[in-house]
């Protein structure tokens, strides 16, 4: 089967190479990455000597699969870069926006390039990407476009690290998009200087604000926009947390991210439409090119996902494949298509949308005949029912272990969602492209909007009703990176034996099952046997954890109760889903209620008086002092404390110091950076532990 798949066998060498790019965190200079293709050419050049003799076919099988493990490195280390712009210090720039400002809850954000760099009063050009925040009361800033330059001064900074345990790294997610730095853009720090737009990008964009006039011309708004306009342009700004929330606890999230499914229907429509070029002279190659032409344009529309690069680039192998009657083999399509996608960007291989989208579509194409054997449905409409269901079988067979790795979470009902879902997207569809040809004649398009607005409602409503049934999600679900591969390996030897039949692979799998049964019952029972007290890292508010088996208490300086872990969820998620903890398993408490009443629970005690708020755990004192007017600071006994955790709310630290003795000093992201400072100071000088959550991240015991 090898044999036929040929891009298969370049590949995963070529991954290999990417993945030790990844894992080698040391940077490699110009020279050593250009003794590395020298390197590569030679294999090149010895395979090539020896490529016609057959007892030494092996070194040639060797040569390539070296040469490709090693332009994998380079071309990834190559793209691995740095910043040429300095942190921490203001300075003037020349950037052009890389797409429309965003307007988020309490800013605008833009992604920017930076053309020039004045330093030392010279000007200096440079070509590296930013992300600019924008104050979200900056009325001039909503109107510029992508293309705008605009001369900037402000002070760069590199993107915020985390600093809670198992927090979503967004460093590293920039970083991989390389991206390194970022900044705040005051409304009189920046001036608008002209326009100097693509014009491929510049008629994506113009086009995208047409069809949002078509729509809302249509009578289209609020949620159904929302999701028309994710679903048909990949455009997803419209789109509310909410939205998203039930979407992909429903099972329905993947008919908002633009895919294949997309692609080829469009792909199929135009096609339709061309089938008069298929019989003039020639017309295989003009109706080629323009349905290759079409399908980049719509990749570049919806802003080049890495799900429709693929579905592009594999319709764009079938069509040349066709267009000089050569058929393809499917298996090798896919490899191509990733090898191409990922010699031009490597980085790709560590975007999870690459990931899901590539398992999804090798899982359909390999599981659904299997699975859809296993019932024949004699009624139409049945089949077709059977026929979704199998896909999705299929399509879950395969994103399984990722969906576990990366979102701890499942929804139960996917079955039932893609029953609808999908032929509605199909519908959906169908009727937006009908609805924008047909915008001109008044009495077709007012049916259109019709049909179309009542599908959105359909849609969202059989979503909504999804996720409100009982059991529709499981969540707490996380699995750790070996418990990622038995799983994956699992389903990888259950594939082979459906091909060869070889029992001893069913045994390997189930090895490989109970593997991954064993690494999940070592997990659990460290995650239930262990206690610990978190401080987390939070700007708005002072948040501590205290972590029993697989529940957590929380308190924090402010918010409502029932608010609390939604409120700082961006803090609190990895550290629920790495650790299992159910919502449900969750209680929350504020500062005043604590103030209120003394808690006492299972190895907790929370206890407060005029110093403050007391906590017992694991045989060591916490106080969270709480009056800026500190009342005890004449001549005492000084109180031996192991913790004193400070916020914005805390005393001086000379009042502190004179009642109470801390064996550590913790301060919280509450405290400004000024005040911090001068902690620092004093801490230094006193011979105090200091622990800054601003700088090292949150604090346990």
């Amino acid at each position: 089967m090898l044999r036929q798949i040929p891009f298969f066998k370049l590949l995963i060498p070529f991954v290999v190479g990417i993945v030790l790019a990844f894992s080698i965190t040391s940077t490699l200079s110009t020279i050593s990455l250009l003794n590395i293709l020298l390197a590569c050419f030679g294999l090149v050049i010895i395979s090539l000597s020896i490529a016609g003799k057959w007892h030494l076919r092996w070194i040639f099988g060797i040569s390539i699969t070296l040469c490709l493990t090693l332009a994998g490195f380079a071309i990834t280390k190559n793209h691995i870069g740095s910043t040429l712009i300095e942190s921490e210090t203001e300075c003037t720039a020349l950037v052009k926006l890389l797409e429309p400002p965003q307007n988020r809850t309490s800013s605008y954000r833009a992604t920017a390039r930076v053309t020039m760099l004045k330093s030392n009063d010279v000007w200096n050009s440079i070509d590296e990407k930013v992300i600019l925040y924008f104050s979200s009361t900056d009325s001039l800033i909503a109107h510029e476009t992508y293309g705008s330059i605009l001369a900037i001064n402000v002070m760069f900074n590199p993107p915020p690290k985390p600093l809670n345990p198992h927090q979503f790294n967004y460093r590293q997610y920039l970083e991989r998009q390389q991206i390194y730095q970022t900044a705040y853009v005051a409304p009189e720090k920046w001036v608008f200087v002209t326009n100097n737009p693509s014009r491929v990008r510049q008629l994506a964009y113009s086009l995208r604000n047409k069809l949002l006039t078509i729509y809302a011309k249509a009578g289209i708004e609020a949620e159904n926009l929302a999701v028309l306009s994710a679903l048909t342009m990949g455009y997803k700004d419209l789109l509310d947390q909410e939205t998203r929330r039930v979407f992909a606890a429903s099972g329905a999230m993947h008919i908002l991210a633009v895919s294949g499914l997309h692609v080829g229907i469009l792909f199929s429509t135009l096609s339709l439409f061309l089938f008069f070029l298929s019989r003039i002279k020639k017309g295989k190659l003009i109706k080629s090119a323009i349905l290759i032409a079409f399908l980049w344009f719509y990749a570049f529309f919806t802003g080049l996902s890495p799900s429709v690069v693929r579905a592009s680039l594999m319709f764009s192998l079938v069509v040349v494949g066709m267009s000089f009657s050569r058929s393809t083999n499917i298996y090798n399509t896919l490899s191509a298509s990733a090898f191409v996608i990922l010699a031009i960007n490597p980085m790709l291989l560590s975007n999870i949308g690459f990931q899901l989208s590539y398992f999804a579509v090798l899982s359909i194409v390999f599981f659904f005949p299997y699975i859809y054997k296993l019932a024949y449905v004699k009624n139409w409409l049945l089949n077709k029912a059977w026929v979704l269901i199998a896909v999705s079988l299929a399509a879950q067979t395969g994103t399984f272990p990722l969906s576990l790795y990366y979102f701890s979470q499942f929804p139960n009902y996917f079955l039932l969602t893609n029953i609808y879902a999908i032929p509605l997207a199909f519908i959906i569809l169908y009727l937006a492209i009908a609805l924008i040809l047909f915008s001109p004649i008044p009495f077709i398009f007012q049916g259109l909007s019709w049909l179309l607005n009542n599908s959105l409602t359909a849609l969202n409503f059989l979503t909504s009703l999804t996720e409100s049934l009982p059991y529709s999600t499981s969540t707490a679900l996380s699995i750790t990176a070996p418990q990622l591969v038995a799983l994956s390996l699992t389903i990888l030897l259950v594939a082979i034996y459906l091909e060869s039949k070889k029992r001893s692979l069913l045994f390997l799998s189930l090895s490989s099952l109970l593997l991954f049964f064993g690494l999940n019952i070592n997990k659990h029972y460290i995650t239930i046997s262990s206690n610990e007290l978190t401080v987390f890292a939070d700007r708005s508010a002072t948040l501590i954890g205290y972590k029993h088996a697989n529940r957590l208490m929380l308190l924090a300086s402010n918010g409502q109760i029932d608010s609390i872990t939604t409120k700082h969820s961006f803090a609190l998620n990895g550290y629920l889903n790495y650790n299992r903890i159910k919502q449900s398993n969750v209680s929350a408490y504020s500062f005043n209620d604590v103030l209120k009443n003394d808690y006492q629970l299972k190895n907790l005690s929370i206890t407060q008086n005029k110093l403050g708020i007391f906590i017992y755990a694991k045989g060591k004192t916490m106080l969270i002092p709480h009056s800026q007017n500190y009342p005890y600071a004449e001549k005492r006994n000084k109180l031996d404390v192991d913790i004193v955790l400070l916020n914005a709310n805390s005393p001086k630290l000379n009042y502190l110091l004179a009642v109470v003795n801390p064996a550590t000093l913790l301060v919280d992201q509450t405290v400004p950076y000024w005040e911090t400072e001068n902690i620092m100071k004093t801490a230094l000088r006193e011979g105090l532990v200091l622990h800054v959550i601003d700088k090292q991240g949150a604090y346990s015991f």
